[in-house]
């Protein structure tokens, strides 16, 4: 029997399917009916289309699961559970994605029409790079542009009196990741699965898990930033950043503690390039505790010495424990 031109054109569609490179994108949602369907739309309108999406709702009391359950869309995939938190909506997400790619995406922001397409070329240029961000426009609640942030040049989260001097003065991911959170959101981060895999997902942080879980990538494999805008990056007056400062700040110097051993190497790297005097000027101009020295350096210390004992991840008994948390969270100057 001979096969049709139909025959031979299915074939080459399902070869080309199989060829393909599947997206996973997670949306945690939490009352954000005002804004979900914009955030939806914005994954329905990618020009990379081969992608599945998954919304974790975390237990929202407005319409948001109603406007989900409005799309009929297979790609779409729609749970809803007791409110955990955000880390939690995402990891639950990422544990189900399927893809070979990984995106988050919060449910008041909203991907720019490319930006799947952007990440998959830069990966397939950098094909060690496990992780990628881009610029991004930051919005008001009316999807008014009040900036652009572009990585670690500009709209820096706390002021940097010698920028010159600083990290933010070299183009180097890591060391700037270090300084602060440049890349601002989970919503701006596009991953392999490998590195999920080798680092897992979002850890028990109501402000920065983010942050964390961008340090633990970026201190062990290389991370890329494209130099274009690829996210609308929603700012109102319940980001859940501006809920409780106190907190806030306790997990700055948390991350830091946990993480900053990770860069010993990739710091020592750049004394011997940079020479060790402006090293050290670099380290003193970059690093910001907004004056909570104190607590870092606690945190620090029973972190390390913990380590030397052989306990696994000794940093996270402050997520676990509520009472010493806020022990600590009462020494923190907002």
């Amino acid at each position: 029997m001979h096969s049709s031109p139909n025959d031979e054109c299915n074939d080459t569609v399902k070869i080309f399917r199989k060829a393909v490179t599947l997206i996973s994108v997670i949306i945690p949602s939490y009352n954000h009916s005002r804004y979900i369907n914009r955030c939806i739309d914005s994954v329905l309108f990618q020009t990379y289309k081969d992608w599945e999406l998954i919304v974790i709702d975390d237990g929202s009391t407005d319409q948001s699961n109603d406007f989900i359950s409005s799309y009929n869309d297979e790609r779409i995939k729609h749970l809803k559970q007791e409110n955990r938190g955000a880390h939690n909506a995402i990891n639950r997400g990422l544990s189900l994605a399927t893809g070979e790619y990984l995106a988050i995406l919060n449910s008041d922001d909203e991907f720019h029409p490319k930006r799947l397409e952007r990440c998959l070329d830069a990966f397939a240029k950098r094909p060690h790079a496990m992780l990628a961000s881009s610029w991004i426009d930051v919005v008001d609640s009316d999807s008014k542009l009040l900036g652009t942030k572009e990585a670690w040049r500009n709209m820096e989260p706390w002021p940097v009196e010698h920028k010159e001097r600083s990290f933010a003065a070299l183009s180097d991911y890591a060391l700037n990741a270090l300084m602060s959170n440049f890349a601002s959101t989970t919503s701006n981060m596009v991953f392999r699965r490998k590195l999920y895999e080798d680092i897992g997902g979002m850890r028990n942080l109501r402000f920065a898990h983010d942050w964390d879980f961008l340090l633990r990538a970026c201190s062990q494999y290389e991370c890329l930033n494209l130099e274009e805008s690829l996210l609308s990056y929603r700012i109102h007056q319940t980001n859940t950043i501006s809920s409780n400062r106190k907190a806030m700040l306790f997990e700055v110097c948390w991350v830091m503690a946990a993480n900053i051993d990770r860069f010993a190497a990739h710091i020592m790297t750049d004394m011997s390039s940079a020479g060790i005097t402006t090293a050290h000027l670099q380290l003193l101009e970059s690093i910001n505790f907004q004056g909570n020295d104190q607590v870092f350096w606690l945190l620090y210390w029973t972190i390390s010495n913990l380590r030397k004992t052989g306990i696994q991840n000794p940093e996270e008994m402050y997520l676990q424990d509520t009472h010493l948390r806020n022990s600590i969270i009462a020494y923190i100057k907002d």
